[in-house]
């Protein structure tokens, strides 16, 4: 079996300057010292694999380091320009040194997934692998044989996501029923903006805090005044963005 020293010596490129070890991050494109930061190790390892051999990135993930104080925040690229709706993580990942039991770090994944509203964390030591997923609220966990189950759990997660961009695309070409799925889900509040077109209006709209009562959407217009339309006066949506 192939220890981490050497799996790292194998794939990453070290390099040594003024008697320490470097290499340069895949995702932060900066160089970071590797000596005497175990966790970093596991870290880059875990990274290698999802640039290079996950199969995922950079078409189906974006990778991000460091970011809201995660090891490592995983997200859905976005294929369309015009539908960016403020999205949790699809996956928080935490690394810990080789020799840690993982299984004291539970209570932090976890804290971590209901912060963000992400529904999948993984722990990742470079011997074992633990991944937790929520449903009806509640956390389990589960054992993962290798670094390699990560994948699918990541394409699980995304599903959820691809229904949403192809509701988009029907409100796009003029689908009111897959508008209003799409304002129940992302226009309730001020967090995204959404830009749509009325019948018999030259300009767009912007809207946020967007309702649908008795065939009628109440939402308030370009941040200033409480509008509403009824449904057959919707002509196409155009954006949804955060």
């Amino acid at each position: 079996m192939t220890s981490l020293n050497e799996e790292i010596s194998i794939k990453l490129n070290i390099y040594k300057r003024n008697y320490a070890e470097y290499t340069k991050c895949l995702i932060r494109g900066r160089e970071i010292v590797i000596d005497g930061r175990p966790e970093e190790k596991v870290r880059q390892i875990f990274i290698y694999f999802l640039v290079n051999e996950s199969g995922l990135f950079p078409n189906e993930i974006d990778i991000k380091v460091e970011s809201n104080n995660h090891d490592i925040e995983l997200y859905r690229t976005v294929k369309n320009k015009n539908f960016k709706p403020y999205q949790p993580p699809l996956m928080i990942v935490e690394v810990k040194r080789e020799e840690e039991d993982l299984q004291n770090h539970e209570n932090q994944i976890q804290r971590y997934l209901k912060k963000s509203c992400s529904e999948i964390g993984v722990l990742y030591n470079y011997h074992e692998i633990i991944a937790y997923t929520k449903k009806d609220k509640v956390f389990t966990n589960n054992y993962l044989n290798s670094i390699e189950d990560i994948p699918s759990l990541i394409l699980q997660s995304s599903n959820i996501l691809e229904k949403d961009i192809l509701e988009f695309e029907k409100a796009v070409n003029g689908s009111f029923k897959s508008f209003i799925y799409l304002i129940n889900k992302y226009g309730k509040y001020k967090l995204n903006t959404i830009i749509f077109r009325l019948k018999g209006e030259q300009l767009p709209i912007s809207g946020t805090f967007f309702e649908f009562q008795d065939n009628k959407v109440n939402y308030f217009k370009n941040g200033k005044n409480w509008q509403s339309f009824n449904y057959q006066d919707f002509e196409r949506l155009i954006s949804i963005t955060y």
